[in-house]
């Protein structure tokens, strides 16, 4: 590994440590505004701008700032933190409800990207250098500071986690002698946030300061790699061989085109971490050296059987978030592993030459392709919403299997769009589709739901509800409609996931007035509640079937929706102890 300036003055020091102390502050204050719903909390773009900004640019100056910094890396850095703000923005902008689970659907997968995008910005950041008058990128600091970075992370990581068990220690063992002030302060957001964050800065600070320490790290992580590197590319060979036999239904069948998948991602880490030196041929047998290359430059088959399997579904199930990124990360280990492979056919003996100039292009153009994956040119929710729609349109998907909740939660505005459309469309053909349309809408914690939309989601409810027994909607008593609303705005998540729901009168008390089974069937099973009426109010209460192996859930439910059921009295009464009751347990 190249040695590399790391080391900071005393006072750049003291600034990252103040830097630190900033960043804590700004991500209690975040936490306060999402904890107290100050106004900022109703604006997902502003969280996660705010978020992007406060974990970006203070965190690549941390690990990054030395005596040798200069202007172009500042720039960089500045540059970068209001791109991901601007990112923030527009990604915030694309969910529909400014809170859980809205926030932290979008929220989970953008701060996923831009971990990713800051590791990748530090790392070129860091290794730029002038030289004949111009900016250039060395490749022998990028892999140095690849390796340093992810040491300094891990150790940084650890000793983070040591403080903050310190503090708990420390609050908890007082607590046992009645001392309570240590737990009643350490466990506070305005004690945690900036102790943290101060303790994450002094490690990376000391780490920083310990080249031998890193060195050593990196020699052994080298090492070991080298180690790894012929068990999995042995794997690897000898499972193509075992395909060769067995086939490729098997493999597609159960899914193990993913972990196929990993396996490449896998070699492809472990390969770049063994030949950091790539300067130098590697000292070890001829023979091993070729058996090595050989595994490297088949890789690219593997790729080429994961990519089809990941074709196959996408074509059964259509496009959605995940397989989007799915095929995001296919293309880019293809183009990564099929660049090695070209190299090694083309100029086995000195193939080493040519990963500065690959892994160089490749790694500003993964930048580049995450940073449009957050923006509106490369709208993963966006494509999926309309992919989905085409097939809906197309009679692929069936209206009844249709996952509202996802179109309206993991797809945002872009599903919001679209249920509309698919509203428009079927609404009349398939009465009950409103009704989930507008559950799934608005299936956010209750106390946001305001008056119009829980009374649009009642009605629809309402609407959409197949009466069983022969029994008109509008025989139904006004109080148990006003339960059966009461019920769909409170669940409003069970209604939206629901592809059929079912009232059926049942008699269960003996006293010859109906009570009322409803039924609704998901994509894999279906949930019952019973209606009745006690003390001239009905109440609901949740059942469920006691499976046996000898009868599925859509067994069940279609014999008892076509009426072959018997209704039997409990084998055991109460036992009323104080006023108490004493009840057997069904199991």
């Amino acid at each position: 590994m190249e040695n590399i300036t790391t080391n900071y003055s005393k006072s750049q020091g003291n600034w990252l440590l103040l830097c630190a102390l900033l960043q804590g502050l700004g991500l209690l204050l975040l936490h306060q505004a999402l904890s107290f719903d100050w106004p900022i909390a109703h604006s997902p773009s502003l969280v996660l701008a705010s978020y992007a900004v406060l974990l970006t640019g203070p965190s690549i100056l941390i690990y990054g700032v030395n005596q040798e910094s200069h202007r172009v890396f500042y720039n960089i850095v500045i540059t970068f933190s209001l791109t991901a703000a601007l990112l923030g923005v527009y990604v915030g902008s694309q969910a529909l409800h400014p809170k859980f689970p809205d926030l932290a659907l979008h929220g989970l997968g953008f701060a996923a990207v831009m971990s990713l995008l800051t590791f990748k910005v530090f790392i070129f950041a860091s290794s730029i250098h002038l030289q004949n008058h111009q900016w250039q990128v060395c490749y022998s600091r990028l892999i140095s500071n690849t390796c340093r970075l992810l040491i300094t992370i891990t150790l940084a990581s650890i000793f983070t986690l040591l403080v903050w068990f310190i503090i708990v220690l420390w609050a908890e063992l007082f607590d046992k002698i009645n001392i309570t002030i240590f737990k009643d302060i350490f466990y506070e957001p305005w004690f945690i946030y900036p102790i943290l964050s101060l303790a994450h800065a002094i490690g990376v600070l000391r780490i920083r300061r310990s080249n031998k320490i890193v060195s050593t790290a990196n020699q052994l992580i080298q090492t070991l790699s080298f180690a790894l590197l012929p068990l999995l590319l042995l794997l690897s060979s000898v499972f193509l061989v075992a395909i060769a036999f067995v086939g490729l239904t098997a493999l597609w069948n159960s899914g193990g085109s993913n972990l196929v998948f990993v396996l490449t991602a896998l070699i492809l880490v472990t390969m770049n971490l063994a030949f950091q030196d790539s300067k130098q041929t590697p000292k070890m047998h001829r023979i091993a050296y070729f058996l090595i290359l050989a595994g490297i430059a088949i890789l690219p088959v593997y790729l080429a059987i994961s990519g089809y399997g990941l074709w196959l579904r996408v074509e059964q199930y259509g496009l959605s978030i995940s397989r989007l990124w799915a095929i995001f990360m296919w293309v880019f280990l293809t183009l990564y592993l099929s660049c090695y492979s070209i190299s090694i056919i083309a100029n086995t003996r000195n193939w080493l030459d040519s990963l500065a100039t690959i892994n160089t292009r490749l790694g500003l153009l993964l930048i580049a392709a995450l940073l449009i994956s957050q923006s509106p040119i490369l709208n993963f929710k966006q494509l999926s919403a309309q992919n989905q729609l085409a097939r809906i349109h197309a009679g692929i998907t069936p209206v009844e299997d249709i996952d509202v909740y996802y179109f309206a939660h993991e797809l945002g505005v872009a599903g919001r769009d679209v249920l509309k459309e698919i509203d428009a469309h079927f609404a009349e053909q398939y009465p009950q589709l409103g009704a989930r349309i507008e559950a799934a809408l608005n299936s956010v914690t209750m106390h946001d739901a305001d008056v119009e939309n829980s009374q649009a989601i009642a009605s629809n409810f309402i609407d959409g509800l197949e009466v069983r027994g022969n029994m008109p909607r509008t025989s139904l008593e006004p109080a148990l409609i006003s339960a059966l609303q009461n019920y769909a705005n409170n669940h409003s998540a069970l209604i939206a996931s629901s592809s059929r729901m079912i009232l059926l009168p049942v008699e269960l008390t003996g006293d010859k007035q109906n009570e009322y089974l409803l039924i609704m069937k998901q994509s894999s099973y279906s949930d019952l509640v019973l209606f009745y009426l006690d003390q001239a109010q009905w109440i609901s209460r949740p059942m469920y079937f006691n499976y046996s192996n000898e009868h599925s859930d859509k067994e069940l439910i279609d014999a008892l929706l076509a009426g072959d059921f018997k209704v039997t009295p409990a084998k055991f009464n109460d036992i009323q102890v104080n006023g108490t009751s004493l009840k057997v347990s069904d199991y």
